[in-house]
């Protein structure tokens, strides 16, 4: 029994993960090995405060995670926790696990789970903080082109680049962009710009590059996935003096993008923008700044001090740094990347961080949006009041702005859950800050692409056109303005049929006055919309009025009004008879009191929408209306209007997504099958009961006969019978 419920519990498991189908790519995963580069104090020196990471979930149950140092077991032991939606869990690690100067170390990070989590990493030292979105081992790739910074202000600063290893054996070829003759010295070599650095890596491996030199631009290619980071120690940004580390996880170029919108930090001076091309032959266009042509692993640079539009023909990475205090203006060096619209996401749950010193950051979420769907964002799903957005500005169609975030772990989402967002959470503080997009997705849209059949809200590029899940199906609308629907979804929903139906209105009018005369107003009117090869035959509409009046008083006038309006609904290549509808209304007076006027306006409407090559044939309408009069109060009226027969509109909190549908298939499959399982083992076990209650109960008989036969006396001559019992 245990062994086929087993069995039995297997096929369903398998059923149910092959129903959810493949993980969206996205920041959220089950596996992750990250590193943390050396961060210098703000005066020199390297930081001696600890490392942290933060780690949520936006799963419904608990989720077990395990944190370690599996080649640096002497620095840190490891741990165990759990997290649920909802709860942030803040780990601290050793100091010690800071890689520090160019060279190798053992010092990787492994995070495991048991389902998937978000993973945020902080890097501080003294008076300077940033952090980095971790990126899963499932969406990282074997190809980067690596972001940094550098600034000639103090000769403690160094541009560096942190690569990972998360497979034996991994071989690397580095090509080295750096300015300012900055040099790289590894194990008793020099690498200079446009030198080729080749070495290998293994799991949980750490390689750390630095120079005195920029080396944004640096190429590095893997033959296993790897994982890379980028920044510097510590740096000034702009002409400011304030100083900070800065840093990021990079994500590699088969998930960049083509098109970015972005906004300046508040209350900072101009931020610095660069745009850092991946191919020959880039072209980077804005409205303000025209046009730049990039060759691979070159950038371009500017300055930003309102909401910013770029665009490429090919893909490109998108960094934002956030200058020093300048000038009037707060701030303190930071860095982001700027998520590519292309792969924004529909919901996030990321926290917020607190300082060097422990005090909590002024949190600022920049977010954006196409059109105004900003306006039913959720967070912690409580809808945003307007008064909750600032400094919103439209450009290309796109939506951005800020929402004043407090202090701890949040989600956001748009009210429809299928509705894609971007979005970087930035916090200021005395002297320090950060800045990290909290989340994108990581589906590649930049390598060889063959059009696959569409599988709902997969996460993937199944039309091949360089957007993700750009569509919502059987909304009869073309989402995204490419000339196909349903495509290319992210959820879908489920045609509607308005069927045709009576409709009978009754409305009852009391008077208190006396009553005339009823007075009868009928008029008929048939609007059409323009047909394509459409013939249409209105059939005679009749209106029969029957009024009787039983007075006590004289009565004022009452008035009926009725106003019918056809049109013909579309069919395709076949002729549609509708079934007579009847309209009745009865109008009743009493006269008990003097009555005032009664009206009684019944309208029908229905709305011909174009066709094609159809036919439509409407039979005679009936409407029938009869009035009398009878004793009662003030005067009710009831007037109905029966609106156009056309396609219905579903609002988007209607729709659910696909996962969530199919969640509740395997739940309820689940609970049936173990209902089923548990009826199953007590039949089983009533069974053998009554099995042997009824080997018990021939034991007994046996016992009886035995005993009964022994105690007959037989007649003196007459032959035994034990035989017959034996």
């Amino acid at each position: 029994m245990k062994a086929k419920t087993r069995m039995i519990l297997l096929v369903f498991f398998s059923m149910v993960v092959s129903y959810l189908g493949k993980e969206v790519p996205d920041n959220a995963g089950k596996d992750f090995i990250i590193g943390f580069m050396e961060a210098s104090q703000s005066q020199g020196g390297t930081s001696q405060i600890p490392l942290k990471v933060f780690i949520t979930t936006s799963n419904l149950g608990i989720v077990s995670v395990s944190i370690s140092a599996p080649l640096a077991k002497d620095i840190y032991s490891g741990e165990n926790i759990t997290v649920s939606k909802g709860v942030v869990r803040e780990v601290t690690l050793p100091k010690n696990l800071r890689v520090q100067g160019t060279g190798r170390s053992y010092k990787a990070v492994h995070i495991i789970s048991s389902d998937e989590i978000v993973v945020f990493g902080i890097n501080e030292a003294h008076h300077s903080t940033d952090g980095f979105l971790g990126i899963p081992i499932d969406v990282l790739g074997t190809q980067y082109f690596v972001p940094s910074f550098f600034s000639v202000f103090a000769s403690f600063f160094k541009s560096t680049i942190v690569i990972v290893g998360t497979e034996e054996g991994t071989t690397l070829q580095i090509k080295i962009k750096s300015t300012n003759r900055g040099k790289i010295n590894l194990e008793s070599k020099k690498y200079e710009n446009n030198d080729w650095l080749n070495t290998t890596i293994s799991r949980f491996e750490v390689l750390q590059l630095q120079c005195k030199g920029d080396l944004t631009g640096t190429f590095v290619q893997s033959s296993q996935k790897i994982s890379v980071f980028g920044g510097t120690t510590v740096t000034n940004i702009g002409e400011g003096t304030s100083k900070d580390h800065i840093e990021e996880q990079i994500p590699p170029v088969n998930v960049w993008g083509k098109q970015f919108a972005m906004s300046p930090v508040p209350d900072t001076s101009p931020n610095f923008i660069r745009v850092l091309a991946s191919e020959d032959d880039t072209v980077v266009s804005n409205k303000n700044h025209g046009i730049h042509t990039l060759q691979a692993g070159q950038f371009y640079e500017t300055r930003v001090s309102s909401a910013y539009y770029i665009s490429s023909n090919k893909p490109v990475l998108t960094v934002q740094y956030v200058p020093s205090a300048h000038d009037g203006h707060n701030g303190d060096p930071a860095m982001t990347l700027v998520p590519p619209i292309e792969q924004s996401n529909v919901f996030y749950s990321f926290l917020t961080p607190k300082s060097s010193d422990n005090k909590n950051f002024e949190n600022t979420f920049i977010f954006l949006m196409e059109g105004l769907s900003y306006k039913e964002l959720v967070l912690d799903n409580n809808p945003i009041p307007q008064r909750g957005f600032s400094n919103v500005a439209q450009i290309n169609n796109i939506s951005i702005g800020y929402i004043k975030i407090p202090h701890g772990s949040h989600t956001l989402k748009h009210s429809s859950g299928v509705l894609p967002l971007g979005g970087i959470l930035y916090g200021g503080g005395y002297h320090e800050s950060y800045a990290f997009p909290v989340g994108q997705r990581f589906t590649p849209i930049n390598q060889e692409c063959h059009p696959q059949p569409m599988v709902v809200g997969d996460g993937l590029d199944n039309d091949c056109d360089g957007r993700v899940d750009e569509e919502i199906c059987n909304d009869y609308k073309d989402n995204d303005v490419d000339g196909k629907e349903n495509e290319d979804c992210v959820t879908e929903q489920s045609p509607t049929t308005m069927a045709t139906a009576k409709l009978t209105t009754t409305s009852t009018s009391s008077t208190a006055r006396p009553t005339t005369p009823t007075t009868l107003s009928t008029r008929t009117t048939t609007t059409k919309q323009p047909t394509t090869k459409r013939t249409t035959r209105m059939a005679t509409a009749k209106l029969t009025t029957t009024s009787t009046s039983s007075t006590a008083r004289p009565a004022t006038p009452t008035t009926l009004s009725t106003r019918t309006t056809t049109t013909k609904q579309p069919t395709t290549k076949r002729t549609t008879r509708m079934a007579t509808a009847k309209l009745t209304t009865t109008s009743t007076s009493s006269t008990a009191r003097p009555a005032t006027p009664t009206t009684l306006s019944t309208r029908t409407t229905t709305t011909k929408q174009p066709t094609t090559k159809k036919t439509t044939t409407m039979t005679t309408k009936k409407l029938t209306t009869s009035s009398a009069r009878s004793t009662a109060r003030p005067t009710t009226r009831t007037t109905t209007t029966k609106q156009p027969t056309t396609k219905r509109e579903i609002s988007m909190d209607q729709i659910k997504p696909q996962w969530f549908t199919l969640t509740e298939i395997g739940i309820t499959s689940g609970v049936a099958i173990v209902v089923l399982g548990a009826i199953g083992a007590c039949c089983k076990k009533c069974w053998g009961l009554l099995k042997n209650r009824d080997d018990d109960d021939d034991e007994d008989e046996k016992r009886y006969r035995r005993k009964r036969r022994s105690t007959t006396k037989l007649p003196i001559g007459a032959p035994s019978i034990r035989p017959m019992y034996m």
